[in-house]
């Protein structure tokens, strides 16, 4: 029996980002909803592989109980100094900034698996052909958060049975776009993912998002972030909300860097300048694509 997994979830834990002036959260995504929206999809396992935080994985685990038919798989999405790796079936958080070969033997030392996520990304720190050289259990030829098609077609090139997993994940920032690409595999449980994983018999399924989906993700964030932002510097942050990690981390930021932000950001909520973005990100990328293509033939 095949079961389907999403790889690669963020929730609201994964932390602030930042473009030119704007701050924003990741991911607005509750963990707890993560769960319940996975679980009315039909899937069985879902990894929550927050940036350089198991946080937020630990709470959807715990809520996961309620159901009978799925299960987290506790991961993590860390920043090496040569770029991005994810951890699966993690017990404790690894921290940002060390070298890949540290990250990839502090995830050995925990039992965990090492993924390469979006190993070729054009616009997300990427290990590249350097993954030929790694310890690495599967690498993620199918990210659905990757719309130039670049990205997913050149790590479908190093796809390699023989030496790791093919994976596909959502890498959702948003409930919207859960299981959007996942990967097929021999079971129904986490520890089936696992041996899957390792025995390198996994099949990728979906594709890549939708570009009316990831404006609506850029919409949602900052709009989340204006609110948060409003809230914290007129003094209406509740109690109750002190131990949010979007409010935690806009909470120490100082006030100048608070308003230029909230200005830059109401200006980008204006129509139709989402849309425009969107639509200019996207051809921004495929002409990178193109230089990349055009760099190989030389």
């Amino acid at each position: 029996m095949m079961s389907r997994a999403d790889i690669h979830v963020h929730t609201r834990y994964s932390g602030l980002g930042s473009l030119g002036p704007l701050r924003f959260p990741e991911s607005i995504s509750d963990p707890k909803d993560v769960v319940k929206k996975a679980h009315s999809m039909g899937f069985r396992v879902i990894c929550i592989t927050d940036h350089n935080s198991i946080e937020g994985a630990l709470i959807a685990r715990e809520h996961a109980k309620l159901y009978n038919d799925i299960e987290v798989v506790i991961g993590e999405e860390v920043t090496t100094t040569d770029g991005e790796v994810i951890g699966l079936f993690l017990n404790e958080e690894i921290l940002p900034g060390l070298s890949i070969e540290e990250t990839i033997r502090r995830i050995r030392e925990q039992g965990g698996l090492v993924i390469a996520p979006h190993p070729f990304s054009l616009h997300c720190p990427a290990l590249g052909s350097e993954i030929q050289e790694l310890d690495i259990d599967g690498i993620e030829i199918l990210n659905a958060g990757h719309i130039d098609g670049y990205a997913n077609n050149k790590a479908s090139e190093w796809s390699d049975k023989k030496r790791w997993a093919d994976l596909g994940g959502s890498d959702s920032h948003t409930i919207s776009t859960i299981g959007d690409a996942y990967t097929l595999f021999e079971g129904e449980t986490a520890e089936d993912l696992g041996r899957s994983i390792l025995n390198k018999n996994t099949e990728v399924r979906g594709g890549a998002w939708r570009l009316e989906k990831a404006i609506h993700w850029s919409i949602g964030v900052v709009l989340t972030s204006d609110i948060l932002l409003l809230k914290s510097m007129l003094g209406l942050i509740r109690e109750a909300d002190m131990h949010d990690p979007i409010v935690s981390k806009i909470r120490v930021m100082k006030t100048g860097k608070k308003i230029i932000a909230l200005m830059g950001s109401i200006l980008y909520l204006i129509p139709p300048i989402p849309f425009l973005c969107g639509i200019t990100g996207r051809q921004f990328l495929k002409r990178r694509a193109r230089i990349e293509q055009t760099t190989r033939k030389r």
